[in-house]
């Protein structure tokens, strides 16, 4: 170390000494001590090592570890696009479609109006898939807004459930408002082992429901949705 400090010392030294006005660094020079200890260096003749941080493959993934298994930004994405990745649903009780990308935004079509439940399962996450033994935790990670009817009988809501459409499976609810924002929910393996039913399987179930007319409300809205698997 101290030889590599004395070899850059004596190069500037020689910078500010040197009285020719017409001196110049030749751009490709690189001190000894690079040239024989950096493998980047004597691989391709001194092009230096690229540090910058890849971005995010979805907006949900923004600031968390682990691999995006499954990445979304709705204003890149439409119903049929989900459809053929895996992503089933979206459809109400009567079996129309109730779920819409408009805006950039995952919502239920007009929502001012809508009465009865609307839901969509994203594809699932099997941690005993032989690609996936390296995972010991899921992350959910989902950029939303909400704004629901708390006041009406009973509250519209929002949930996110595991697998199936059933209480003991509850992940997330919601039946007020909340602004724009990333929410990030972790389950290791003893977690998923722990709810009945559901083992190494990790597959979010989405559903809004809504018993009367909310005109002044705009309901869920989903921008980006992330599942990221975790060493």
């Amino acid at each position: 170390m101290r030889s590599q400090l004395r070899t850059l010392a004596f190069v500037s030294i020689c910078i500010v000494g040197c009285k020719d006005n017409d001196f110049e660094i030749d751009p490709n020079y690189v001190p000894t001590f690079l040239a024989d200890n950096c493998p980047k260096y004597q691989a391709d003749g001194g092009t230096p090592p690229d540090l910058a941080i890849p971005p995010p493959k979805c907006a949900a993934a923004k600031g968390l570890a682990g691999e995006a298994l499954i990445c979304v930004d709705a204003d890149k994405s439409t119903l049929a696009d989900l459809r053929t990745q895996g992503w089933t649903g979206f459809k109400d009780g009567t079996g129309t479609d109730c779920w819409e990308i408009a805006s950039g935004k995952l919502q239920v079509k007009n929502f001012g109006t809508f009465v009865g439940t609307c839901s969509f399962t994203m594809p699932l996450t099997d941690l005993a898939a032989a690609a996936n033994q390296k995972y010991q935790s899921v992350t959910l990670a989902v950029v939303q807004r909400v704004d629901l009817n708390a006041s009406a009988l009973p509250p519209q809501s929002a949930k996110s459930m595991l697998g199936l459409d059933d209480p003991s499976r509850l992940l997330t609810t919601t039946t007020d408002k909340t602004p724009r924002q990333q929410q990030v929910y972790t389950l290791t393996r003893s977690d998923l082992a722990g709810v009945p039913g559901v083992g190494t399987n990790f597959q979010p179930l989405f559903k809004l429901s809504s018993a009367a007319v909310a005109p002044g409300n705009t309901g869920w809205q989903i921008e980006s949705i992330a599942v990221m698997g975790n060493p």
